[in-house]
């Protein structure tokens, strides 16, 4: 059915669901990109802060981080049987914010279906911060399967406990 699914992981549970969740849909043949979005951390850090942290260490940190979550998803999936390409997608060498750089690099492989994560953020904090998940939603080209907490979504400043349960969306 989906021969080529490209897969954007962070190191939340939702991912990690959507992870374990390609055993389910990866067919035998199938290739699985995964790839992981590094921010640049001149973005992420406010400048009150810039005394306190060398950004290009933090920079680095945040890259190694990112190359050790896809050689985890990596082993993972190959334990699934499928092929598997992993890809860095760094903010800074690409100038576009995260939902922008998962869906130009689902157009450039190309891929047939989309798997992510989504982390149940409403209210203020939605606002603010938006959801990669919806910008993806309105911008995809094919399939896009969302999994998505099982716990109900928690207004700004509540803690949730992530547990994934697969939302697909068309």
């Amino acid at each position: 059915m989906y021969q080529h699914i490209l897969l954007a992981i962070d190191d939340s549970p939702t991912s990690a669901k959507a992870l374990t969740e390609i055993s389910h849909i990866a067919e035998p043949g199938a290739t699985v990109r995964v790839v992981n979005v590094v921010e640049d951390p001149v973005l992420t850090f406010p400048s009150v802060y810039s005394g306190y942290y060398d950004i290009e260490s933090v920079r680095d940190a945040m890259l190694q981080a990112g190359r050790e979550l896809l050689g985890n998803a990596e082993r993972q999936l190959r334990g699934y049987g499928v092929d598997v390409q992993t890809r860095l997608l760094d903010l800074r060498e690409l100038a576009v914010d995260i939902a922008t750089a998962i869906h130009d690099e689902s157009v450039r492989w190309p891929a047939d279906l989309m798997v992510l994560g989504t982390h149940g953020r409403r209210g203020a904090r939605r606002v603010l911060m938006g959801s990669v998940a919806e910008q993806l939603m309105r911008t995809a080209t094919q399939p896009v399967l969302l999994v998505r907490s099982d716990a109900p979504a928690q207004p700004a400043g509540e803690a949730s406990q992530a547990t994934g349960q697969a939302e697909p969306q068309h």
